[in-house]
């Protein structure tokens, strides 16, 4: 199931520039907004919007999107004010998926009154269900053998339970404690196959643990 929810974060830069050696008080901003959490496998969505308050004339915004370049499409929208002042703001939309978490890309401003272009680094955040579960030993010299069940997700899966169709766990032999499983002895008697599943508020993953030992 795929929860939906909404927030924002807006980054907000305000540089003033000079004309004729004087400061001018009319400000040059921009900022990048999030409005929306992104989630895999929904339907297409802004990623990122990249805005530029201007006087005068409009700045010129445009986006890096290195590997995504193919995967993101811009689009942009200019609005001139009766004020005098210029709104220019260019959206990156999307089918968001997976390998897009966490990939940099950086809108580039350029105005009259800046010699160079502003750049603003931002990274995609893309939410998604447990994707790979993995079960990997866990050095503990407690405990006669430890394993970590561990999973790619975003956020991180925060429910972790773990279950066996030959043994029923928890027992005298074996604890479990979160994502990891505790064999408190070595015994050919709890030889077999043990799940992990793994979950976060949109799915959940499973991985698994073949057990052998030899008498």
């Amino acid at each position: 199931m795929l929860v939906s929810s909404h927030f924002m974060i807006t980054i907000t830069v305000i540089s003033y520039f000079y004309r004729s050696g004087a400061e001018d008080t009319r400000p040059l901003s921009w900022r990048v907004d999030v409005d929306s959490i992104a989630v895999a496998g929904c339907q297409e969505v802004t990623l990122a919007t990249c805005t530029v308050i201007s006087e005068k004339t409009a700045a010129r915004v445009s986006w890096r999107l290195g590997s995504l370049s193919d995967s993101l499409k811009p689009s942009s929208n200019n609005v001139q004010h009766l004020d005098g002042i210029f709104t220019v703001s260019s959206s990156l939309i999307a089918v968001p998926t997976v390998q897009m978490n966490q990939q940099l890309v950086q809108c580039v401003i350029t105005h009259d009154t800046r010699k160079a272009e502003i750049e603003i680094d931002h990274r995609i955040k893309v939410h998604y269900p447990p994707q790979l579960v993995t079960v990997t030993p866990f050095n503990d010299p407690s405990y006669a053998e430890v394993f970590q069940c561990e999973a790619d997700a975003n956020p991180p899966a925060t429910d972790f339970t773990w279950h066996s169709k030959h043994v029923t766990i928890p027992n005298d032999a074996i604890e479990i404690k979160g994502n990891k499983l505790y064999f408190l002895k070595l015994s050919s008697d709890l030889n077999g196959v043990y799940f992990c599943n793994a979950s976060n508020m949109y799915g959940a993953g499973v991985g698994s643990l073949f057990w052998h030992q030899v008498e």
